[in-house]
């Protein structure tokens, strides 16, 4: 791939730099004069004001002779007129034209520094300016008197605003008719020198900041290559990146043409005329130009062409047509590559240049946002940061460096970058970190992305968006109609161009963070513009000052969730509060309700969660409610949650109108209810649809037949974009045994889709095998939908293609009731269930024709987390469902569950399972998978940042200490301490492949069908083999237990040995293997960090009973596998993750509370990273957990917010998956306590005697999962420490 002057990076210029003679911008002229004066090197175009595009231009095209004399004439001039001392920084003020030129070239030549001002800065930006570089002399065009003079009048008369010398003439007459006046030799200066200076934008403050650049810099660093056959045109202007674009050119003696920026304004038709008369004149022999085939632009100006037929065809005929500056928001550059435009991006800073460009074989590779690193990338530095971004880092070393942030001399430049799964060294711009919009909850998104694509997807009735939320609960967006959407032609109304633009935001709303989503009664339309918002001159939105001009507006976008006229609580008299509530919620929810939804009613006692109510539109409510109740009274964040209905919200209000308190007991909860509810879903969603039933028998005629492909198994996954998933994903792509891996994932656009599943994998540094896009297929869907989102031919096709089914997307969210999972998750559970049941009959075999693919549904072990054995002395969680009629368990054993919606979902969605299992075709082709808790993956460490243990290792960076958790837990009653029974997320995954790949041979020995029975009579029969299967269940057990004695005898003898070997490896390694056996740590575990989430096994020979739903019979009795995918050691605890970390890093350990005070501390820190600190989110969460008895009860109100503020509220298993709820069993005081000794680290494990149930069966799934059988020791110290660098890299 060729090198160009046009493509090639400051670190690519390093070996092109052979003929290099100079080092300094006036050696550079003195160099070029003397040996190609007659090349020519820079054109423009003389165009008289008001003339129209379409008329005659004159092009004048400059040599490098002319450039010196032009040069030397303005130096005289200026030397004449200037206060300046020598040396002294000197303003200039002026439109990018040739006047613009050579009054810079000739204050460099006088040896002074130019401070190029945008004509864009404000008076008192320009003053700002002026005085931080000590400019005396302020040089001004006469378009800019007024903006000068009043610089001038504000600086109290120290600076003085001089007229350019040349604004009476012509510059080009002056420089073709005069002779070079050799008295004005150049001045002498170092390459390290000041040559000029740029300035910031000022996007977020208005408050730009100068950038200074020295010879060097300029010239010094750039390629001398061969460009003369092809010539650029550049749409930047001088005193912004035209400068940097100006030296790339002539360094390599090409020619550049330069936009008339005094004179016209950028439109897509004067471009086109512009390129026009280039064409023109490269034809013209007498001239002796060459061809324009570079072209260099901003976005704004880039997507203006796009849209230009004329402006297409020129871009379709440049070699490369280069953007930067900013981002180009996606759509308009897929067109244009589309289109078969060889577009760039090109990446670069003032403070260190031209750093990278998407420079590539444009044939083969179209992706053209991926920034290429390599090779002269040696010292540039992608370091993690959180969400799978990485920091571009300019390391000591790079040619350039004006600016450094670190000690090590390195420069952070704050720029986000996500990395390409695929190909090396590619990384797509993603947002700045120091732009973003902070909402009130302490979530952060850069709006500038967004923006762009609004404006980008409505660019027909829109001139301009404006996305605001800064300290408020939820973004919002002011719409700016264009001069067409008000034209008499089209006379858009308010409503009419809200209805357009919505249509839009809704497409982009799914492929946006949770938080950053904008509702469509938060999209305001605006007067329109006639000048448009206040840019810079990157066309990037001076947003503080955009902020501050429309704050009126953006305020009242607050306050217009209550009925009109309403505006405070005082205007809706009590017998109303009902009313206006239902309304406010009606009117948040009513745009994200499908046409399905719409037709039910909204009642006093709707459940909020079931009507569509999510966490975003519950701050909204909650925002809205604020008006409804007396000042100074408050809500608390989560009280549209906690209520959970309008009538309790009600009751809330008037309650707090009379005096009242506004916390929600969680004994208003009736647990009854509860259980209730648990049972009506189960009963309601076991409903199943069988179009090709078989009636159901513990024994199957086809033993041993496989539904499989020979070539392969072909696999449909859910919830693919979350940690365990990407990583099933990463596992079945890479393995030879899958022939085809469908994908379900929401997504708007199928470059949407693909992406979300794309960063899905490169967040985890899992890279892409070569063959990913032949094996996968990415489904748009709606799992709630009957048919999943599907068109019919598209799921007709799927059902009678996959092999096996893994079902993993559910939501994980621990303040969502029960109910508020039913319409998306158990529903899509439900019709998932369906979806197998479809799969068509085959016309080459009778038998083989109702065999279903298999279903693997990912439950958790908060399912079971509540569970308490009869008799007591079985201490195990069996790998079965646990029923109402079980032996072996509570009568009601809707208790097992843990508290939490979250839970009790879980439980409904493994009765559901085991239902399908009991009567359908699905026995022996669906199981459950109880996962645990899952943490960062052994090759990388990568975690997730939001989660519960990552941030409190991260906190020890702000706060010098970590927690004794041990010793917390000690006090609570928990003798075993704070165990860390983690499980690799990567383990976990390929135990799910294991079972994948086990086959279905296993699977029909453990129940089949027969072709006799109608499935309606299935129940009746049944019940006549209840009997017989009762006593063939009994045998059973006696046999399983003899077979668990006399394998637990063995286990014990080899980890007997296995405990010599480890104790002469490590002094300080735990002892014992002591399998758990407190059930109040299990819950806690279950229900907090997101520990446990389970799997299935076909091989497990326990049986199930339970009732059938609907009718007083009972199903057979034959079991459905259930599987624990989890880490059953408990043996390592949170003292000996203290003291392996100990050894590699320094910090001190304390009691609990005194880390929580340093911990709160945070907020008053004069340091603003750690007034920001991410642990300070969950610092609620962490009381409630580990505190003191009163420190948690204090802190268990707000500790739902910081949940709420976790939650991902779209998939199993994501990236940011909250902490979960471990308050259970807190009770004591924690005693001040000392870091661990060698002693005193084993204390927990060796000691414990506990009695109550901890452990879980693991026999079924070692069989069907084998990649767990020796893992059991996976948490050591080499492992740990992996976690740690993680942590410090990305939390």
């Amino acid at each position: 791939m060729e090198t160009t002057y046009f493509t090639c990076t400051l670190g690519q210029a390093v070996d092109h730099q052979s003929d290099k003679s100079y080092s300094t911008i006036n050696e550079l002229i003195e160099h070029k004069v003397r040996s190609v004066p007659g090349i020519p090197v820079v054109g423009f175009y003389e165009v008289e004001v008001g003339e129209k595009a379409s008329q005659h231009w004159k092009p004048h095209v400059l040599t490098f002779a002319d450039v010196h004399r032009g040069t030397v004439v303005g130096a005289d001039r200026l030397s004449k007129v200037l206060t300046a001392e020598k040396g002294q920084t000197v303003a200039l003020l002026c439109p990018s034209s040739a006047d613009f030129l050579f009054t810079w070239l000739a204050l460099i030549w006088l040896g002074h520094p130019a401070l190029l001002i945008a004509p864009q800065c404000s008076p008192s930006a320009v003053t700002q300016l002026c005085k931080a570089c000590g400019v005396k002399d302020l040089l001004y065009d006469e378009g800019y008197r007024d903006l000068a003079t009043e610089a001038s009048r504000l600086e109290s008369g120290s600076l003085d605003a001089l007229l350019l010398p040349s604004a009476s003439e012509n510059i080009f007459e002056v420089i073709k008719g005069t002779s070079v006046n050799v008295s004005v030799p150049p001045a002498t200066v170092q390459e390290t020198d000041i040559a000029y200076l740029h300035h910031t934008s000022g996007t977020s403050t208005g408050v730009p900041k100068p950038i200074p650049q020295s010879h060097r810099a300029a010239v010094g660093v750039l390629p001398t290559l061969n460009g003369r056959s092809k010539a650029c045109f550049t749409t930047t202007p001088l005193y912004h990146g035209g400068v940097a674009d100006l030296f790339r050119a002539w360094s390599s003696d090409a020619l550049i043409w330069l936009f008339p920026g005094k004179e016209l304004p950028i439109t897509a038709a004067n471009v086109c005329k512009c390129l026009d008369v280039a064409a023109t004149s490269a034809n013209d022999s007498s001239v002796g130009t060459s061809e324009v085939r570079y072209f260099s632009s901003v976005p704004y100006v880039l997507q203006m062409i796009a849209e230009d037929k004329h402006g297409l065809k020129h871009l379709q005929r440049m070699d490369i047509v280069g953007v930067g500056g900013a981002a180009l928001p996606a759509e308009v550059g897929d067109k244009l590559v589309a289109n078969d435009v060889n577009l760039i991006s090109r990446f670069g800073s003032a403070e260190c240049g031209f750093l990278v460009s998407s420079h590539r074989e444009y044939a083969k590779d179209k992706e053209w946002q991926y920034l290429r690193c390599s090779p002269g990338g040696n010292h540039l530095l992608f370091e993690p940061q959180e969400d799978g971004l990485s920091e571009l880092v300019i390391q000591h070393g790079w040619p350039h460096m004006a600016k450094r942030n670190r000690d090590d001399g390195s420069y952070a430049t704050a720029d986000l970058f996500a990395r390409h799964p695929s190909i090396p060294h590619a990384w797509r711009y993603h947002s700045r970190a120091d732009s973003q919009l902070t909402l009130i909850t302490g979530k952060k998104f850069d709006p500038a992305p967004l923006e762009d694509s609004i404006r980008a997807s409505a660019s027909s009735v829109l001139d301009d968006v404006l996305i605001f939320g800064n300290g408020k609960p939820y973004p919002g967006a002011l719409l700016f109609p264009s001069r067409d959407a008000v034209s008499t032609g089209m006379n858009m109304s308010d409503e009419d161009l809200i209805d357009k633009v919505a249509s839009m935001v809704e497409k982009l709303n799914p492929n946006s963070q949770s938080h950053a989503r904008i509702p469509r009664n938060m999209l305001i339309a605006m007067p329109r513009l006639d000048n448009g918002l206040e840019k810079s001159s990157k066309g990037t939105i001076l947003r503080r000052k955009a902020e501050d001009r429309f704050s009126e507006a953006i305020n009242a976008a607050y306050e217009s969730l209550l009925p009109e006229g309403a505006s405070c609580s005082t205007d809706v008299p009590d017998v109303d509060v009902s009313t206006t509530i239902r309304d406010i919620v009606m009117k948040v929810a009513g745009e994200n309700r499908s046409c399905e939804d719409e037709a039910a009613e909204l009642t006093d006692e709707t459940d909020l969660f079931s009507y569509g109510i999510d966490s975003v539109a519950s701050i909204r409510i909650r925002h809205a409610l604020l008006a409804l109740v007396p000042k100074p009274a408050t809500l608390p964040l989560t009280i549209v949650q906690d209520a959970g209905t309008v009538s309790r919200l009600t009751d809330l209000v008037l309650r707090l109108r009379s005096g009242g308190e506004a916390s929600i007991s969680t004994e208003e909860r009736d647990e009854r209810e509860q259980i209730s509810t648990m049972l009506d879903l189960a009963r309601e969603y076991s409903s199943f649809n069988d179009p090709h039933p078989r009636a159901v028998s513990s024994t199957s005629p086809f033993r041993g037949v496989s539904r499989q492909d020979p070539i392969g198994t072909r696999v449909l996954l859910t919830g693919a974009t979350g940690s365990l998933g990407a990583h099933i994903l990463w596992y079945l792509v890479s393995n030879a045994c899958i022939s085809q891996i469908h994908i379900l994932v929401r997504g708007a656009t199928p470059l949407a889709r693909r992406e979300r599943i794309l960063k899905a994998l490169s967040s985890r540094r899992l890279s892409i095998p070569e063959d990913f896009d032949a094996k996968v297929t990415i489904h748009n869907c709606k799992l709630s939908d009957p048919r999943l989102g599907l068109a019919n031919e598209e799921y007709t096709a799927l059902a009678a293609s996959v092999d096996v089914i893994v079902h993993l997307a559910w939501s994980v969210n621990f303040l969502q009731p029960l109910r508020s999972f039913a319409p998306t998750h158990i529903a899509g559970l439900r019709n998932l269930i369906n979806f197998a049941l479809s799969s068509p009959p085959s016309p080459s075999s009778s038998n083989q024709a109702h065999i279903p693919p298999r279903l693997i549904f990912c439950s958790s072990v908060a399912a079971v987390s509540n569970y308490t054995p009869r008799p007591p002395g079985k201490k195990l969680v069996p790998e079965r469902v646990l029923t109402d009629n079980d032996d072996d368990a509570d009568d009601a054993t809707t208790t097992v569950a843990g508290p939490t919606g979250y839970a009790r979902s879980k439980w409904v969605a493994e009765r559901m399972c085991w239902h399908a299992h009991a009567t359908t075709r699905l026995r022996g082709r669906i199981s459950v998978a109880r996962v645990g808790q899952l943490s960062g993956a052994r090759d990388s460490g990568v975690w997730s940042a939001t989660e519960a243990y990552p941030l409190m290792l991260a906190s020890a960076a702000a706060t010098g200490v970590l927690p004794d958790l041990d010793g917390a837990r000690h006090a609570q009653g928990v003798r075993e301490g704070e165990v860390l029974a983690w499980l690799p997320v990567d383990i976990a995954a390929r135990a799910f492949v294991d079972d994948i790949l086990a086959g279905d041979e296993v699977d029909m020995a453990a129940g089949g069908f027969v072709d006799d029975i109608p499935v309606g009579d299935q129940v009746d029969h049944a019940v006549q083999d209840q009997k017989q299967d009762q006593k063939q269940d009994q045998k059973q057990d006696q046999k399983q237990d003899q077979k668990q004695h006399q394998k637990q005898d063995q286990k014990q003898h080899q980890k007997q040995h296995q405990k010599q070997d480890q104790k002469q490896e490590q002094d300080r390694h735990p002892e014992t293997m002591n399998k758990p056996n407190d059930s109040t740590t299990a819950r806690n575990h279950a229900e907090t960090g997101g520990l446990l989430e389970t799997s299935e096994s076909p091989e497990t020979t326990d049986h199930t009973r339970t009732h059938t739903f609907g009718t007083s019979s009972k199903p057979p009795s034959s079991q459905m596998p259930v599987h624990h995918v989890l880490n059953p050691c408990r043996a390592i605890s949170w003292n000996h993750l203290l003291t392996w970390l100990s050894r590699h890093e320094t910090f001190h350990i304390v009691s609990v509370d005194a880390w929580l005070s340093r911990l709160e501390a945070l907020n008053d820190s004069p340091e603003e990273w750690k007034r920001n600190h991410p642990s300070l989110k969950i610092l609620p969460f962490w009381k409630g957990a580990y505190a003191s008895s009163d420190t948690a009860a204090a802190a268990a109100s707000s500790f739902a917010r910081d949940v709420q503020n976790e939650a991902d509220n779209n998939n199993n298993n994501d990236n940011n998956k909250p902490p979960c709820d471990r308050r259970e069993g807190v009770a004591g005081t924690t005693d001040s306590l000392v870091p661990p000794t060698q002693e005193t680290a084993t204390t927990a494990t060796t000691t414990t005697t506990t009695t109550t149930t901890t452990g879980y069966e693991m026999e079924g799934t070692y069989a069907r999962m084998p990649s767990l059988r020796d893992w059991e020791r996976v948490v050591t110290e080499e492992y740990v420490l992996k976690l740690w660098t993680w942590v410090k890299e990305s939390v």
